[in-house]
């Protein structure tokens, strides 16, 4: 599925990640406080596209921002309101 980021910027995130259970284990670690499985979360949500997305936001901010990548995650789940899954 594609997701829009922003105005310019688009990436495709493949149907089976929102099925993975690994992803919900991360991200309910890092909700628990355990910071270090958002490295987990990206890597599982983004998988072949985080290149890209990191240059994305090198090209914005000049540095792969916390904040940025923090906001995509959201984005993303706030695109996939609504949709089929």
């Amino acid at each position: 599925m594609k997701v829009r980021l922003d105005e310019d910027f688009e990436i495709e995130i493949d149907d089976k990640t929102l099925d993975n259970y690994e992803l919900v284990e991360a991200l309910a670690d890092v909700d628990k406080g355990k910071t270090g499985k958002l490295t987990d979360a990206v890597d599982i949500l983004f998988g072949d596209a985080k290149p890209a997305l990191f240059e994305h936001i090198k090209e914005k901010k000049g540095y792969v921002s916390t904040e940025e990548v923090k906001n995509a995650i959201l984005q993303t789940f706030e695109s996939l309101k609504g949709k089929k899954s």
